[in-house]
């Protein structure tokens, strides 16, 4: 009897540890699994940063030199490129929607991350408008470039866009001490930085992920 109670130790004993190997070789595979999907989800938001990007260093421009060089009496209505971004971008959100298996924490925070600077980007003309701030507007603007992309850069564990991001730091102080028309011109630098390049950037990753 002492015998079969030995042996059935031994064997539970084996068990156990075959059984721990197995989780622990199962938990590496499924963090593995969730670090190649973070690095899907990174590259795929090329999309976003090169749309809004290319959409607001145009009109920046386009309204620098329509201000300088023409007697428009509406210069500020090439702002209205915006609605092009919106409606890709939703259009883009709800493919992407339909074909997302998994979500994860970093493709759910920066999905209401992005609602979240959208609201604040939709609010501000009107707070601009009302009390006739415009020519206050770009650094503000400036200023939310720089937190939000040190923010998706963190999450993103994307350094280049956080110290991209921290650069337009300056930029929107100098952009408080220049007159309206140049703010133009730096808010097109500021993107420029901020998320025209980095969106190159995540584009090739996503280039190298598919080849």
């Amino acid at each position: 009897m002492p015998c079969y109670a030995g042996h059935l130790f031994f064997f539970k004993m084996i068990f156990m540890e075959d059984s721990q190997k197995f989780s622990a070789e199962q938990s590496l595979q499924v963090i593995q699994s969730m670090i190649q999907k973070v690095k899907e989800e990174v590259a795929n938001n090329s999309f976003y940063f090169l749309l809004w990007g290319w959409l607001v260093f145009i009109a920046a421009v386009l309204n620098f030199v329509l201000i300088k060089f023409t007697d428009i009496r509406h210069p500020y209505l090439v702002w209205n490129l915006m609605w092009i971004g919106v409606v890709m971008s939703i259009i883009k959100g709800i493919k992407q929607s339909r074909t997302e298996k998994v979500k994860t924490y970093i493709g759910e925070t920066m999905r209401y991350f992005g609602i979240s600077t959208a609201i604040i980007y939709c609010g501000l003309p009107f707070i601009f408008g009302s009390y006739n701030l415009w020519h206050y507007s770009f650094p503000f603007y400036i200023l939310i470039y720089t937190a939000a992309c040190f923010f998706m850069g963190s999450i993103m564990q994307f350094p280049v866009l956080k110290w991209l991001g921290l650069l337009c730091l300056p930029i929107m102080v100098i952009s408080v001490f220049i007159g309206f028309e140049w703010q133009l011109l730096l808010m097109a630098l500021a993107i420029l930085i901020a998320y025209i390049i980095p969106g190159y950037i995540l584009s090739a990753r996503e280039k190298t992920k598919n080849k």
